[in-house]
């Protein structure tokens, strides 16, 4: 696992992992004249220029993702910042990704030598790797440290991320007690804070950060859609669209299973899909027209509860091509 001491990890390699387009053919292209759906609080500025900071004092950086957008997920500022520090990726919500993708990813990865975790830390599922892929990480610096006679001193973790990827849920399982504020919304955590995870390791907690211009209209749905980004920033019309277009083609039995749609009603655009839902779940206002907002908001947080199947939105290219 040499990569993370060696070059930085980033998302521009000379062959990057792929995205294939996932919305249906109607909306292929739809939204890619829209307007940058941004979202870049003070706060995050100020979280930048902390974490910048603290990075001498840590030994390993672990950089938090989703494990739905592997790639939408990464922040290029980290890369400027974090350099040739020593990382670990982790994938969280992984048990909201499709396994099928998520095992093509972990292979991408391995091809390229870098160290990584997919996890869930709702689910506690591979939280166990965690402290001692990083200790691997800081063995050949121990080493050296004990060759002179010296006693490895704490070790120090930094854990960033963009917003609402879990980090502080994972914190909490690690340190074994509420340590860290969590929440449903992005941007709970507004400052850092040093938590001791045992008696030799300690980590630092930092505020989840976006980067000031999301240029590619289709990352920052994804990242709204996956709760990177507040839904009051985004028309939420679009982020439900989007999203049903892209149920329609992957998962429509679940689509129509749990909304009780009909085959009839899958045929039917997107938009008109919503309609459909609305009136099968009552999302009526007074005299019984369609509460639009409403239904929205319903197939946004179904989706976001895992109770429309598992997604994943990035696919990597095939690992002979990485």
């Amino acid at each position: 696992m040499n990569r993370s001491s060696q070059q930085p990890i980033t998302g521009k390699h000379k062959n990057p992992p792929g995205l294939k387009e996932m919305a249906s053919p109607s909306l292929q292209g739809k939204y890619r004249d829209q307007q940058d759906i941004n979202w870049y609080p003070g706060h995050m500025l100020k979280a930048k220029k902390e974490l910048a900071g603290q990075l001498k004092r840590v030994d390993v950086v672990l950089e938090m993702r989703d494990a739905r957008i592997p790639v939408s997920s990464i922040n290029q500022d980290f890369e400027e910042l974090l350099g040739h520090k020593k990382r670990i990726l982790i994938f969280n919500k992984t048990a909201l990704a499709d396994q099928g993708v998520t095992r093509k990813w972990e292979e991408s990865f391995r091809k390229q030598d870098i160290p990584f975790l997919f996890i869930d830390a709702l689910k506690k599922s591979h939280l166990q790797k965690l402290l001692p892929l990083s200790r691997n990480i800081m063995q050949q610096k121990w080493s050296s440290f004990r060759r002179r006679g010296i006693l490895p001193p704490t070790l120090k973790l930094l854990i960033c991320g963009i917003p609402n990827v879990g980090k502080s849920s994972l914190i909490n399982r690690l340190s074994g007690r509420k340590a860290a504020e969590t929440g449903p919304a992005p941007g709970v955590t507004k400052h850092q804070d040093w938590i001791k995870l045992g008696r030799d390791v300690e980590l630092l907690d930092t505020p989840g950060i976006l980067w000031p211009k999301i240029k590619d209209h289709e990352t920052g749905l994804r990242l709204a859609i996956t709760g990177a980004i507040k839904d009051s920033i985004v028309d939420t019309s679009q982020l439900s669209i989007y999203l049903i277009g892209i149920l329609k083609q992957k998962l429509p039995d679940k689509l129509q299973q749990f909304y009780q749609l009909t085959r009839e009603d899958l045929a039917l655009f997107p938009e008109d899909i919503l309609q459909k839902i609305a009136e099968n779940r009552g999302c009526l206002k007074r005299g019984g027209a369609i509460d639009q907002p409403r239904a929205e908001s319903l197939v946004l947080r179904d989706f976001r509860q895992g109770k429309l199947g598992r997604l994943s939105f990035d696919h990597p290219k095939p690992v002979d091509e990485v």
